[in-house]
């Protein structure tokens, strides 16, 4: 007799329900950031990986600033 995999299956699936909640600008760049620090402390870090790290930070910074500026002042007429 075979034994019945899908009972395992499904136990997997249900411990595998991950709910994800939307991150903000501003929690990605202090994890980035932090992530930034211990990079280079770390003695083995590459070039290439404190790079682009810091290029996601700059992004997050980007995203950060513009979500700040308003772009456009609600029109009123007279």
């Amino acid at each position: 007799m075979k034994p019945n995999s899908d009972d395992n299956d499904s136990e997997s699936d249900e411990d595998e329900v991950i709910e994800t909640s939307k991150i903000s600008t501003s929690d990605a760049f202090e994890c980035l950031a932090k992530g930034l620090m211990w990079l280079e402390q770390l003695t083995d870090s590459d070039s290439t990986e404190l790079m682009l790290l810091k290029q996601l930070r700059d992004r997050a910074v980007k995203r950060r600033q513009s979500c700040l500026w308003q772009s456009k002042l609600p029109f009123k007429p007279m």
